[in-house]
């Protein structure tokens, strides 16, 4: 799979997405897509160690997948950003942020609620869906 034709699809998929990253099912970052002219609210160590804390959480969902099914998406909202996870497969995990400052440019760019929409639709590889 190409990572970084993936998270091209999916910055492309609205300008509200602030930056997005694969990682392994540890936390490790794998590929990075950062549009260009934001500044990241944590330096580098700090992401990395909000990424494995992520997983972490991501693998305790993953225990209870007989009982409650297969985790779709997680989202974590803070003051200033809200980060979407997303399962890639059984190894990977896409993590998306999204500023709370939206710029709404059009009817299909903005919220929450669109962009999980977006990355769904991206990760059905449907392309009616898009």
């Amino acid at each position: 799979m190409n990572f970084e034709n993936l998270l091209k699809r999916i910055m492309d998929s609205d300008v509200n997405i602030r930056h997005s990253i694969i990682t392994d099912t540890e936390g490790n970052i794998l590929s990075t897509s950062h549009r260009e002219g934001i500044t990241n609210y944590l330096s580098q160590e700090e992401t990395e160690a909000s990424l494995k804390r992520a997983a972490q959480a991501w693998k305790g969902r993953k225990q209870l997948k007989p009982k409650i099914g297969n985790g779709l998406y997680a989202i974590a909202a803070f003051e200033k950003i809200t980060r979407m996870t997303f399962p890639l497969g059984e190894n990977n995990l896409i993590f998306v942020s999204m500023g709370s400052d939206t710029v709404r440019t059009d009817l299909h760019e903005g919220g929450e609620k669109q962009i999980v929409e977006h990355v769904l639709n991206i990760l059905s590889r449907d392309p009616t869906k898009e």
